[in-house]
This record gives structure tokens, C-alpha cells and sequence, in this order.
């Protein structure tokens, strides 16, 4: 590989300046960095001796290979499911207030094992239900507490993508994004948050029984690693 100087050449009796290394530096870096297989002669990879994950790796979650649940709840959140006893016989066994106070959780957690580094593009698409009586308040008595079912995507524990996702009674949603990550196993957090109780939303019916706040389910992901 051959190396241009691109800028601050030594000469003599230059003038020292600060960013004559740090320049050069990164020239460097980006000459030896941005080198890949697309740079190399065709003949110096074979199927014969190359794995099938070498340049890249997907791992798909749909109904057949659920990641979510298991038997009668594949594709379904299970982080927080009512109790049966608790549950009407016309609802979803899903988020109640009664268990429920707000913020995010977790869905599901999946480690990518053997990440080689490179780009990874992480795909999440499912379906809402949002019980949305009382948003207005009743009578309008109280400020309004808009329903939202909150998504994202984190990557070992930083954030990759969020949206504000559904606020319909029943929606799907999809959300994705991609980076740059370094070699090692990633831990990748399928999270939701649904908006917490307001002053007076319907807890219970007249029976009573806790009545149905939230569920996500029909969870689809696809990670696709890129190495590079």
C-alpha cells in the first residue's frame, strides 16, 4: 500500500503547528481503514475455504423461530401479562395498571454471539393494541393523557433507535436503524414503554376485574451484520 502525504509535508525550516501530526494521523488511518475485500484481488477469496458468516450474518425472529414467548403467546410480549383471574374473558392477557406503573421494558433481549465488527441493521415490526377511553379525561376535568406505545432498539445498552410508535387502538408499527460496532457478542433489548396511568383512567369494570391497558404482539426482528 502505498502512502501520498496529503498535507503539513516536512520542509525546512517549516513552521511547527499543532495539527501537523494529528493530520497526518488520520490520513493514515483512513488509508488503512477504508481497505476491504472490495480492494483485494478477485481470486483471494474462495467458497472453498471461506464460511458463510465471514462477510455477514442474519438472524430472523418471525412465527416459525419466535423469539417472543413460546406455545399459545409466540410473538407476544410477556414482560407484563395479567394474571388469567384478573383478566375479562374479551381481553388480552396483557399490560394492566394494577402491574404496571410506566416506563421501558425490556420485550425481549437477544445476544448476537461472534460479531466480527462492522454495520448492523436491526429491523423490529409488530402489532398494537391501545385502550384509549379516558385519554380526554372524564368530563375534561383533568389535562389530557394521550395513550402512546413507545419502541425502541438498543444495542449494548445505548440506544440505537426509538420512536413514538402506535397511538391508534389497534396499529401496527415498524422501526429500524443502523451502526457501527465493534468485534465481540452484542446484546440487542427489544423495549416498549406505554404511557403511565392518569388521574382518572378506568382501572377495573363494575365485577370487578382489571381491565386492559396494552399488548404488543405479531413481533417480527431481523439483525443483518455486515463485516467488513
Amino acid at each position: 500500500m502505498s502512502k501520498a502525504w496529503t498535507q503539513h509535508q516536512a520542509r525546512e525550516k517549516q513552521t511547527t503547528e499543532a495539527d501537523q501530526l494529528n493530520a497526518e494521523l488520520r490520513a493514515s488511518q483512513g488509508s488503512i481503514t477504508t481497505l476491504d475485500r472490495t480492494q483485494t484481488p478477485a481470486t483471494t477469496y474462495s467458497p472453498t475455504y471461506v464460511s458463510a458468516s465471514t462477510f455477514h450474518d442474519i438472524t430472523v425472529s418471525n412465527y416459525g423461530n419466535p423469539l417472543w414467548g413460546s406455545g399459545s403467546t409466540q410473538g407476544e410480549q410477556t414482560t407484563r401479562r395479567s394474571a388469567s383471574g384478573d383478566t375479562r374473558g374479551d381481553q388480552w392477557r396483557a399490560v394492566q395498571y394494577q402491574g404496571y406503573s410506566g416506563g421501558w421494558e425490556t420485550g425481549y433481549a437477544q445476544t448476537l454471539t461472534g460479531f466480527k465488527g462492522g454495520s448492523l441493521f436491526v429491523e423490529w415490526a409488530g402489532m398494537s393494541a391501545i385502550f384509549i377511553a379516558f385519554q380526554q379525561t372524564a368530563n375534561n376535568n383533568h389535562p389530557a393523557n394521550s395513550k402512546w406505545m413507545n419502541v425502541r432498539i438498543t444495542v449494548g445498552g445505548v440506544v440505537l433507535v426509538e420512536r413514538q410508535g402506535a397511538a391508534r387502538p389497534m396499529d401496527n408499527f415498524r422501526v429500524f436503524g443502523s451502526g457501527q460496532y465493534p468485534t465481540g457478542d452484542l446484546v440487542v433489548e427489544y423495549q416498549w414503554r406505554f404511557t403511565a396511568s392518569g388521574q382518572d383512567d378506568a382501572l377495573v369494570d363494575q365485577t370487578p376485574k382489571n381491565l386492559f391497558q396494552a399488548h404488543i404482539w405479531g413481533n417480527k426482528t431481523l439483525c443483518f451484520a455486515r463485516y467488513r
